[in-house]
């Protein structure tokens, strides 16, 4: 088996360089639908993400970027209402978490969606390969008689038989988000949810359509991610440690990093875990005068001509903070015309790479990015 990874991976980085200048298909920001009048506007004249000048530009480096192989799931799971919002491991299963199991209007049965590993690693080897899912029934998952303002789910963690999901809505002010758990039954026969299980997540700025939309767990413990963690939110981030009883321990610091957080892995025993780092040029609200990843270590050779972030950055938990690890970030290697790719899933299959998936616009995208470092 061991070898076998060897030869997917040798495999993929030639796969990898000969299809990164394919387009696979163009995704918008959740939570901003964005037409395609206005994603022309975007295209022709993009906001600016971050105002450098031309010297300081040409003294960076211009880092590797990876490709993102798209692997094929079935049609009648590619539709942009799906809008997916998370995933994680359940065993030997990659779930995929569809921020309205039942659909914006409500108006499907409610499931979730399980991929088993060893299908991901043959589609891995063949993206023609259309990839078996099996339908997770998800039990009391409308929330809009108890959750004012309900606008879906945000993240996925799965801890034995127990899953942990983030929720958020508009009824705060202006937002509010949750934590609620449910159980699992049997081997993904099914997941219910407890509804009296909800705590409040408090926003940590008065930003509209900012929650928490990722979670790791280590060490016995949940940390729930805050969206935006910029010098421009005006405090030093934080993020919210919780028991797997759902009892608040503590706030504990995390790192600056600029525009978006959109999911997490699960941390490795070690405490570290990778973060997607997200920005769509629509969010001008986002835009930085410097970005601080990019003033230190350079970017990638497509970012440097495009506006949209792609991103993966790996962070540490420690006893006292959440840092980040003094290593340049994975660059995803962009789409042409500043089409961006709203990853909203993230996760590691083994130690081949990460499994990416995007929202909604205009369609679905599951992906692979191999680990070459």
């Amino acid at each position: 088996m061991k070898y076998a990874k060897i030869i997917i991976v040798i495999i993929l980085i030639f796969s990898v360089c000969a299809c990164s200048n394919k387009a696979l298909v163009d995704v918008s920001p959740e939570h901003t639908p964005v037409s395609q009048a206005q994603q022309t506007d975007f295209i022709t004249n993009p906001p600016l993400k971050v105002t450098e000048t031309t010297e300081t530009s040409m003294d960076r480096p211009l880092l590797d970027e990876m490709g993102v192989v798209s692997l094929r799931l079935p049609e009648n799971i590619q539709a942009p209402s799906f809008e997916y919002s998370g995933m994680a491991w359940f065993g030997d299963h990659l779930v995929l978490l569809p921020q309205y199991p039942e659909g914006k209007d409500f108006s499907r049965e409610s499931y979730l969606f399980a991929i088993a590993k060893e299908d991901l690693l043959l589609a891995i080897e063949n993206p023609e390969f259309e990839l078996p899912v099996k339908d997770v029934p998800i039990l009391n998952s409308d929330l809009r008689s108890v959750i004012r303002g309900f606008e879906g789910f945000e993240s996925i963690l799965f801890v034995d038989q127990d899953v942990y999901l983030t929720v958020e809505s508009h009824g705060g002010n202006p937002m509010m988000g949750y934590l609620m758990r449910g159980e699992v039954e049997g081997e993904l026969e099914s997941i219910r949810l407890d509804p009296e299980s909800l705590v409040e997540l408090e926003p940590l700025s008065s930003a509209d359509n900012a929650t928490f939309e990722a979670m790791t767990f280590w060490n016995g413990n949940l940390y729930v991610l805050y969206e935006h963690n910029s010098k421009q939110v005006g405090e030093q981030p934080i993020a919210y440690q919780y028991s797997l009883d759902l009892v608040f321990e503590r706030e504990i610091a995390f790192p600056v990093i600029d525009f978006r957080i959109t999911d997490a892995t699960t941390s490795d025993l070690s405490g570290k875990f990778w973060v997607v780092n997200y920005f769509f040029p629509g969010d001008t609200h986002l835009a930085v005068e410097h970005d601080h990843l990019l003033s230190q270590y350079g970017e990638g050779e497509t970012h440097a001509v495009y506006e949209p972030v792609e991103r993966l950055v790996q962070l540490q938990i420690e006893s006292d903070q959440i840092s980040r690890i003094d290593q340049a970030p994975i660059y995803l290697q962009l789409l042409d015309k500043n089409i961006a790719r709203n990853w909203e899933g993230i996760i590691l299959l083994e130690d081949l790479g990460f499994l990416l998936i995007s929202d909604s616009f205009p369609g679905s995208i599951l992906g692979f990015c191999p680990i070459l470092r």
